[in-house]
């Protein structure tokens, strides 16, 4: 997936991105907002045709960057978790 970022400060960053629907944003953003640090985690998506999707996370306290990263392998694991369990039943 390509990303490029917007805007960025030491405590929120604006990232645009590739995916035009909900399939790989909400899931981040619901573990983003698991974090207590996490002020905002959002998304926003344009026109489908037209837009692409811009991820917002502002922080409480941290770096967005590293909240990401720690959400985005947080749902590596549990999509792997999910997928071992239907290799083993299937």
């Amino acid at each position: 997936m390509k990303m490029n970022i917007q805007e960025k400060s030491e405590k929120e960053i604006f990232i645009e991105m590739d995916a035009t629907d909900m399939t790989l944003l909400h899931p981040l953003v619901e573990e983003l907002l698991k974090d207590k640090n996490i002020d905002i985690a959002e998304y926003k998506i344009g026109h489908p045709e037209l837009d692409k999707a811009i991820l917002h996370v502002s922080m409480k306290s941290g770096k967005p960057e590293t909240a990401i990263k720690k959400a985005a392998k947080s749902i590596m694991e549990t999509f792997g978790e999910l997928r071992a369990g239907f290799e083993k039943e299937l």
